[in-house]
């Protein structure tokens, strides 16, 4: 697993950095103003990504106890050379924070759209077209 930094957008731009997706899984410091861009270069193979919700139940001053799942998104192949990108965040602290104020991600090598799929595909290994970085704008 890998701890990821990330990188600050500016109003004069950033370079773009991003990393392989570790197969056993990639994590970064949230703050609650991050997100996160995957991207998948292979031209075949679908991956799933998913970020794990610290907890099962949020508390909401208005509406009590809510469900707060996982969060499963699928980046589909380019079908070519290109790549397809998906954003995923920002996410609240209190939901995907684990005890370390960390949010966890975990890929698979399968499209799938269930929990319970993702548990059972198989987890990537070996060389592979998925990149992450982590991004934030600053308040």
């Amino acid at each position: 697993m890998a701890t990821l930094t990330a990188n600050k957008i500016l109003d004069s731009g950033f370079s773009s950095s991003m990393a392989t997706c570790t197969p056993a899984g990639d994590e970064f410091s949230n703050t609650g103003v991050e997100f996160i861009r995957i991207q998948n270069g292979h031209a075949s193979v679908a991956y799933t990504v998913k970020i794990a919700a610290a907890t099962t139940t949020v508390k909401h001053p208005s509406y009590g106890n809510l469900t707060k799942t996982d969060i499963i998104k699928t980046v589909s192949s380019s079908g070519s050379t290109n790549s397809n990108d998906i954003i995923l965040g920002p996410f609240k602290q209190g939901a995907f924070n684990d005890a370390n104020n960390k949010v966890q991600i975990s890929y698979c090598s399968t499209a799938v759209a269930t929990l319970a799929a993702f548990t059972a595909a198989s987890d990537i290994t070996g060389s592979h077209l998925l990149k992450i970085e982590v991004l934030y704008l600053e308040n």
